[in-house]
């Protein structure tokens, strides 16, 4: 373990469970405002803020607790993927590689533009199109985890890598069905 400062180095997990407790924070709000309903985001904050700081004193008081690196090759953990790219990874996963009875279908993305003319990508399923464009920011991510990779026979394009393959797997197995389940850790 490297300490930069002093301090430790950030724990994925923990950083993963924070943005989740975020997002929840934001789409309750949204809701709540939408809805005509009282809002107190800010001390939903900061009771989050306090539950974090009471966690990180308990860690404290026990020493640092070991960070657990993301090995370079097998399935990562659902949670660790962002939310938006892991949603745009659940799309592409369920249509090339299916899940269950389905059979898969072998799909790739394919170089396209947005339509705010930025560089995108687009979900070809070789039989049909998938519609929906995929920005290259989403699927940047996804690259830099290893979970999408260049098409071997076309660098242009890009498909599911095989440690994407092994997390949508576990995933799956797991019980998953739908982008946001088992971000919970």
């Amino acid at each position: 373990m490297t300490m930069r400062s002093g301090r430790p180095p950030s724990d994925p997990y923990r950083k993963a469970r924070f943005r989740e407790i975020a997002r929840e924070i934001v789409a309750k709000d949204r809701y709540n405002r939408k809805y005509g309903l009282s809002v107190d985001t800010a001390g939903t904050i900061a009771n989050a803020l306090e539950r974090a700081y009471r966690e990180g004193t308990r860690d404290g008081e026990r020493g640092p607790a070991p960070v657990a690196e993301q090995p370079d090759s097998g399935p990562i953990e659902w949670a660790l993927i962002p939310p938006r790219p892991r949603d745009a990874f659940w799309t592409i996963c369920l249509f090339t590689l299916s899940r269950g009875d389905r059979p898969a279908s072998s799909g790739r993305l394919v170089p396209a533009i947005t339509e705010r003319g930025t560089p995108g990508w687009m979900l070809d399923l070789q039989e049909r199109t998938y519609e929906q464009l995929f920005g290259d920011r989403t699927i940047a991510p996804l690259v830099r985890l290893g979970l999408i990779a260049e098409a071997s026979d076309d660098p242009a394009h890009r498909v599911v890598s095989k440690r994407g393959e092994e997390t949508w797997g576990l995933f799956v197995q797991r019980g998953g069905q739908y982008p946001d389940d088992l971000t919970h850790l």
